[in-house]
């Protein structure tokens, strides 16, 4: 059981995925502000250096390091979609807990929920049937989660159990104001820049149905935003009138693209992106392209998003 396997262990790794957002990097807080208590050495790792900033509000925020500890024994990952999302390769003994769809269930143990809003709720649950105290720092850091994976609870998923946790997390300590602030009113001068560019510059394709945005390495130069603030634009692209999925490739810096593709459930995001070896969720997904043919790519990609919309 993952239960006995953290009581068995000295020093553990709780592990953020790539580019974390706030689910991934506020459940591995949470877990963080839980296992202080047992006296244990912890460490909270990602291997990315670009953290969002607007993360940093977030408690152990400034924890975080890029270094994996040699002498760790144990691994906790969260919201990572598969083993690649870690950005690391380990043969330590791995907790995988997640709520993607796409999870194979890696790792020694995997504790995946896919009707779940979000990872932070599938840490909420495991506390809960665990009896584990939540407080203030832990409550803040599970909300912010939540919060974010739901688009402050404006997804079609969102249901009784999803108000009951955040009620419950509120009532533990929650900063709701806070969370909302920094997740959602704390917009770069560069993020706009881009915004503006993007949507000046964006392909309806299938009868209107697609938004293509295309973003090279010049556009962000020239932005000064990060790979982060581009995906903004697709939640907002898919609240136009008819837009059915927002398809965004990201040159990347080391070759190739990464794909970002959000719809409405019509289209299964993570079915098309799982053969460009991505996932994630129905509505939500990605992948990294390394070959450098973007328009093969995005014919491929239209074309079975096209499929799917018939």
């Amino acid at each position: 059981m993952p239960s006995s396997l953290i009581e068995s262990s000295s020093h553990i790794v709780l592990v953020a995925h790539i580019n974390p957002d706030a689910d991934s990097l506020g459940a591995a807080c949470a877990f963080y502000s839980y296992l202080l208590r047992s006296q244990k050495k912890i460490s909270l790792f990602c291997t990315s250096n670009d953290i969002d900033q607007r993360l940093a509000f977030l408690p152990w925020f400034d924890k975080l390091t890029q270094r994996f500890p040699v002498d760790a024994d144990c691994v906790i990952c969260f919201d990572c979609g598969s083993y690649s999302r870690l950005g690391i390769d380990t043969t330590l003994p791995l907790i995988n807990i997640d709520h993607h769809a796409s999870n194979d269930g890696y790792g020694t143990h995997a504790i995946i929920d896919v009707s779940a809003m979000s990872t932070t709720q599938v840490v909420y649950e495991y506390f809960v049937a665990n009896s584990v105290k939540i407080n203030g720092k832990i409550a803040t850091a599970l909300y912010a989660g939540l919060l974010d994976d739901s688009k402050c609870f404006s997804l079609g998923k969102c249901d009784a159990k999803t108000f009951a946790m955040a009620h419950h997390l509120i009532q533990s300590g929650a900063d709701h104001a806070m969370c909302t602030d920094w997740l959602y009113r704390r917009r770069s001068l560069a993020s706009l820049r881009l915004k503006g560019k993007l949507l000046s510059q964006m392909k309806l394709l299938s009868d209107g149905r697609v938004a293509l945005f295309e973003v090279t390495l010049g556009l962000l130069e020239e932005t000064g935003a990060t790979l982060v603030e581009c995906k903004q634009i697709l939640d907002e692209a898919l609240e136009m009138r008819f837009i059915q999925a927002a398809l965004m490739i990201i040159e990347h810096p080391r070759g190739g693209s990464k794909i970002s593709l959000r719809t409405d459930g019509e289209v299964n995001a993570a079915k098309i992106l799982k053969e460009f070896g991505g996932g994630g969720h129905a509505t939500r997904s990605g992948a990294r392209y390394k070959q450098n043919n973007d328009s093969e790519l995005i014919k491929n990609l239209i074309t079975m998003i096209t499929k799917e919309l018939v």
